[in-house]
């Protein structure tokens, strides 16, 4: 069986976990923070995520990825499975979670994956690992100025 690899990133964001919770599962307003990405829609009729709703994202690297909701509890957690992906992922899951923090809130994604083939698991998990941890350090940097800055703007209005 092979290894579960697992990474975490956290931040702090000035805004109710509520709000961000929302925010940062809007795939309409996805690519306006979401770096990494050159495409990403809720699959079928739907207007927002939900469990076991599915849900399609491209990397400008052109990998792409369906992922299906196995949790979706607002305002705390929203995690998602692969269920089709990339051919050097096994498998993949993803979390976003918010917890209440003072004046604002803590915000900590997370990802869990294994890696095909075999033979390459070894040094592949390692550099895959490396890369999704400094993308995912950047994806969250730019949602949270984003978050803020929308923020900024909607009470000035």
């Amino acid at each position: 069986m092979a290894e579960i690899v697992k990474i975490t990133t956290s931040s702090f964001i000035s805004l109710e976990p509520e709000e961000l919770f929302w925010l940062s599962q809007d795939y309409k307003r996805r690519l306006e923070w979401d770096i990494f990405l050159s495409e990403a829609y809720i699959i079928g009729d739907i207007e927002c995520p939900s469990l076991g709703v599915e849900s399609y994202c491209k990397s400008k690297s052109g990998a792409e990825m369906i992922s299906r909701y196995i949790s979706f509890k607002p305002p705390t957690v929203a995690a998602v499975k692969m269920i089709k992906g990339p051919w050097y992922l096994d498998s993949f899951s993803g979390s976003w979670n918010f917890k209440k923090n003072g004046i604002g809130s803590t915000v900590s994604f997370t990802y869990n994956f294994t890696i095909k083939p075999r033979f390459a698991r070894k040094i592949t998990k390692r550099i895959l690992a490396l890369l999704y941890k400094a993308q995912m350090r950047q994806r969250l940097v730019r949602f949270k100025q984003w978050a803020e800055s929308n923020m900024a703007a909607t009470q000035n209005i």
